[in-house]
């Protein structure tokens, strides 16, 4: 663990980046031996992560660390294994008529060290995925860990420690995270608030390090009149109550056609009592995060009640900081619930007249991380794919799209900048260089230094004739 001071985190990245300079170019072997390394650690140690992240939460379900924490980790390694050595090789391109016969190309090689600020509400994929596409694309890491969740943190420092010349463990608290974003990274993400993104981006323009930046901000959820009513409903509480919310691509506001609006919500009434409540899913749902994270979203609830909102809330148990579904009508846009991002089982609901009205009520806020749309008409769907501001669109779904290794993933605008999971990670995480070789051009160069008519002729009448 890298002590929490400035000058030993300067220390750490000094070092690792003079190792790079040292071998710049990992061979394709290598790298997969480093995947390898990680993935093994990653199965070996899944039941301690799974005991980690249930103390880190004060009760976290083992599907949420499982199956939306671990396995994508995983399957993002297996994916980038069979991928890597094709998005590693040279990219011919064309010099054109105009520089023959030299030979254009494009290598792509790594930037060198590259910083990845995680989360709590993930503290697996979400430091993991980065750092494994960074590794693959051949560069050395350091990441920062979320101080919201110190036990699933110790396993991390264990699963790297085979791969420690490559990646180094921070943590520690916001000081620790302003050090660390002050470092001169060649590449650095960060996943979070928008709120301290766009500190991220400040820090990081000191030393014009490139950024990504995945955010949050509303996710919207349209369910227009013809959309299958039950399966929208199964979708939008399996989006909503996975991880208790605590999600940045969770469903976060949902807009219906004010024709189905009682339908649904009768329908999501329904089978939250009869596939949720019934198998004893509330005693299974993760808890909020922390007391301060359960205060501010008790604090959204009431400040809803007192401006005038219908509150439904599921009946529960409570226990400790789990929070049940509530579903939130009769909604304003001077309620905290239609302002701030929710991050945890609270969904407003906002009837709309037409998809024009959807849309035109998701374009007076930021621009989401995630859309839905429910559906059955293909020119629905294509309007939306065409039409709509958004950084992912899961269609007839709800975050699965996430979870497909060949999709970019990434925001636009308050929801982010550029992308990463799969091909295009590996690219966020390389350098493109461009290569023109030639072999003996003196004649070509004497043309050009002297101005001379015999080329300039030929090229204005090949490219400059009107």
């Amino acid at each position: 663990m890298i002590e929490d001071s400035k000058s030993a985190l300067i220390a750490t990245h000094t070092r690792l980046k003079n190792e790079f300079n040292q071998s710049p170019y990992p061979s394709l072997d290598e790298r997969k031996r480093r995947l390898a390394v990680v993935k093994s650690q990653l199965l070996t140690l899944r039941d301690e992560f799974v005991a980690a992240a249930n103390e880190d939460f004060g009760s976290r379900s083992e599907f949420d660390t499982l199956i939306a924490d671990i396995m994508p980790s995983v399957t993002a390694i297996e994916y980038i294994e069979r991928h890597l050595s094709k998005w590693m090789r040279k990219q011919k391109r064309a010099a054109g008529m105009t520089w023959l016969p030299s030979k254009a190309s494009v290598e792509v090689v790594p930037k060198g060290v590259v910083g990845v600020i995680a989360p709590w509400n993930y503290p697996i994929q979400l430091a993991l995925v980065p750092a494994i596409t960074a590794l693959a694309a051949g560069n050395k890491v350091m990441i920062k860990l979320s101080e919201f969740t110190p036990q699933v943190n110790q396993i991390m420092r264990r699963l790297f420690t085979e791969v420690e010349g490559q990646v180094q463990i921070v943590e520690g608290g916001p000081e620790v995270a302003a050090t660390f974003t002050e470092l001169p990274f060649d590449h650095l993400i960060f996943t979070g608030s928008t709120a301290v993104g766009k500190k991220v981006m400040a820090a990081a323009a000191k030393n014009l390090t490139p950024v990504t930046l995945e955010l949050g901000g509303k996710s919207p959820v349209l369910v227009l009149e013809d959309a299958n009513i039950d399966a929208a409903a199964t979708s939008i509480l399996m989006g909503k109550l996975s991880n208790s919310g605590q999600i940045c691509v969770a469903p976060d506001y949902l807009l219906v056609d004010n024709k189905v609006k009682d339908k649904l919500l009768g329908a999501m009434k329904q089978q939250y009592a009869s596939l949720y409540q019934a198998s004893n899913g509330f005693a299974k749902q993760t808890s909020i995060i922390n007391q301060a994270q359960f205060d501010r979203l008790q604090g959204v609830i009431a400040d809803a009640e007192q401006k005038g909102a219908t509150i439904w809330r599921a009946e529960s148990t409570s226990q400790g900081r789990k929070l049940p579904l509530h579903i939130i009508t009769e909604v304003s846009d001077d309620m905290q619930v239609m302002q701030e991002e929710l991050f945890g089982p609270i969904l407003p609901v906002v009837g709309v007249d037409s998809l024009d009205d959807a849309i035109t009520q998701i374009r007076t806020r930021s621009t989401p991380l995630a859309s839905y749309l429910f559906t059955a008409s293909q020119d629905s769907i294509d309007y939306v794919s065409k039409n709509l501001a958004t950084g992912t669109l899961g269609i007839n779904e709800t975050i699965v799209q996430v979870a497909v290794e060949s999709l970019p993933f990434g925001g636009l605008g308050y929801s982010g900048m550029g992308q990463y999971h799969g091909e295009e990670g590996f690219y966020t995480f390389s350098h493109k260089k461009s290569i023109l070789q030639s072999g003996n051009s003196q004649w070509r160069n004497k043309l050009l230094l002297t101005h001379s008519k015999w080329l300039t002729k030929p090229l204005q009448w090949l490219f400059l004739r009107g």
